[in-house]
């Protein structure tokens, strides 16, 4: 028997592995766990329908293959929208690589075939829900609590400088989500070091890690350089660039400058929501649908909107023009009364 006969035939789950090790290169932490689930579920299906994910040759699942597994999803395992638009698009990209990577025994005009069986299924989806956008008034009653929290009576106390921190933060916070429209996971994630004190802004990190500097207005930018000047940091010896830009001030951080959690800038929203006495609760990401609609108001410039809230694709931004539909409702108006509809 030669040496070539020996070699052991890559099954699916050797693929699979060896594709997930090369997308860690590229992609993030998060990325790779998404497509991991939708692994998930792939070798669950082979393992159902045409034998063990760890025996059956990898070069033995055609595009065909691809299809039937997302008609096993659906029927078997079904998942929202989105989800599934993260397998499709994590079966997709591991075909292209068995592809590129010569393991597969389909030709490139079978992977294109594919590619407009899965955008077909893309397109069978209702259309996205209007993104909800919080009354204006439920939005000033929301930063008129945060300013009306009360300086504590003990400032000069330990815990009453924490309150004061506190308090200040909470306005910075709130002030810097609703002028710059950027993601709550982005801001919690920022350093002082990526300020831009020429800009009055800062760089983030969205998603696939691309950056992008996001705007403060004047309240927002001197609610924050106050919170900063009043926290004093420094003194542990790091360097203030990277230290959090928004920090803890509860009793168990301590001395530490630690970062705040997106779950925790949610529970100081759902707090300053009681304390305005709102009906319907405004959360950061609603701030940001706020945003969005209110540039494309003042600008109608879509790309503009787009580079502003970080979106990788217009399709996404194009759902905030639906709500800003103003002018398209005075256009029909106006050739309504003119007789010519």
């Amino acid at each position: 028997m030669s040496s070539s006969d020996m070699t052991p035939v890559e099954t699916v789950s050797d693929a699979v592995e060896a594709f997930r090790r090369d997308l860690a290169i590229r992609r993030s932490p998060h990325t790779v766990e998404a497509y991991t689930t939708a692994f998930r579920h792939f070798e669950a299906f082979c393992a159902e329908t045409i034998g063990s994910p760890g025996e059956v040759p990898a070069a033995g699942i055609t595009p065909d293959v691809a299809m039937a597994f997302v008609r096993w999803l659906q029927a078997s395992n079904p998942v929202s929208h989105t989800t599934l638009d993260n397998y499709l698009t994590a079966i997709s990209r591991f075909y292209r690589w068995l592809m590129l990577e010569g393991r597969a025994s389909f030709a490139t005009a079978d992977y294109a075939r594919l590619q407009e069986r899965l955008a077909d299924v893309r397109g069978r989806r209702p259309p996205r829900p209007l993104p909800h956008v919080p009354a204006e008034d439920a939005v000033q009653s929301l930063i008129q609590a945060a300013y009306a929290i009360p300086l504590p009576d003990d400032a000069n106390t330990d815990k009453g400088r924490r309150a004061s921190l506190r308090r200040l933060r909470d306005i910075a916070l709130l002030e810097v989500l609703r002028s710059s429209g950027a993601r709550v996971g982005e801001i919690v994630a920022l350093r002082r070091g990526d300020l831009d004190y020429e800009r009055r802004g800062a760089v983030v990190t969205g998603k696939g890690r691309k950056q992008r500097i996001v705007y403060f207005d004047d309240r927002a930018w001197g609610a924050l350089t106050h919170y900063l000047k009043v926290r004093v940091d420094g003194a542990g010896g790091r360097s203030l660039a990277s230290l959090p830009l928004f920090s803890r001030h509860d009793l168990g951080a301590g001395d530490r400058v630690l970062p705040l959690t997106t779950n925790s800038v949610r529970t100081v929203f759902n707090n300053l929501c009681q304390a305005a006495g709102l009906d319907e609760s405004i959360t950061p990401h609603l701030l940001r649908h706020r945003f969005a609609t209110g540039v494309l108001l003042a600008t109608h410039d879509l790309a503009a909107t787009q580079d502003l809230l970080g979106h990788a694709s217009p399709t996404t931004t194009r759902i905030y023009a639906r709500l800003t539909d103003e002018d398209m409702a005075e256009a029909h108006r106006e050739a309504q009364e003119r007789g010519r509809i």
